[in-house]
């Protein structure tokens, strides 16, 4: 189980960092823990919007969700489950008590949250501070794609000092203009912060009623 604070990444302006050359080791970071939860921010490159909030991650059982906090656009938390091994998707909002359910494209996967196979690995890269456990040490990948689309990529290993940990967090990921990742995911910035892979509640996953009377 870890536990790592991202506090200061976020403040990072540029994907500022300093390289610390080639891994001697086999390339890592393309999928994350099989389940975590934490922190995210979000800003759509296409409206310019942001939003925060927390969410909760299981690979295994193929189930995502993010709770946004309240914001000028969207006054209230909205709760957003994507159930990829039943292929819905659903938005509840705690104000008004509703909520939508949509099908997942059945060509969309649930995310690894890594790196993508066909990105280039750049180097190491130290986000934030080095004292008082306020930065953070990446592997930085990229991506440009064929019709103009950009990728960068920072991700954490699970546990920084054994080579052979093919497992990392991710810390930042910016999608812009690409359009073969899931759909909730395109045209974003997105950050991560305090990261835990510690047990998440199965409550997460149980709908509120005004959803489970629309199925």
């Amino acid at each position: 189980m870890i536990c790592k604070l991202f506090a200061l990444v976020f403040a990072v302006a540029g994907f500022a960092g300093v390289a610390f050359g080639q891994l001697p080791f086999p390339q890592r970071c393309f999928e994350s823990p099989s389940a975590w939860s934490g922190h995210f921010h979000r800003i759509d490159y296409s409206s310019g919007h942001l939003t925060h909030g927390y969410m909760f991650y299981n690979r295994t059982e193929f189930r995502l969700l993010y709770i946004h906090e309240p914001t000028v656009d969207v006054p209230q938390y909205e709760n957003h489950w994507l159930f990829y091994n039943t292929r819905k998707s659903y938005r509840y909002y705690d104000k008004d008590d509703t909520c939508s359910i949509e099908d997942i494209p059945s060509d969309e996967l649930i995310p690894r949250f890594g790196a993508p196979s066909e990105s280039e690995y750049v180097h190491r890269d130290r986000l934030g501070a080095y004292t008082y456990n306020l930065g953070v040490t990446t592997d930085y990948f990229r991506m440009r794609t064929e019709t103009g689309g950009t990728y960068r990529g920072f991700y954490a290993p699970e546990f920084e000092t054994v080579a052979t940990d093919f497992m990392c967090v991710p810390v930042i990921e910016s999608y812009e203009n690409i359009d073969t990742i899931p759909t909730h995911q395109r045209n974003m910035h997105w950050t991560y912060m305090n990261i835990t892979t510690f047990p998440i509640p199965s409550a997460v996953w149980d709908l509120p009623a005004a959803c489970r009377e629309r199925e």
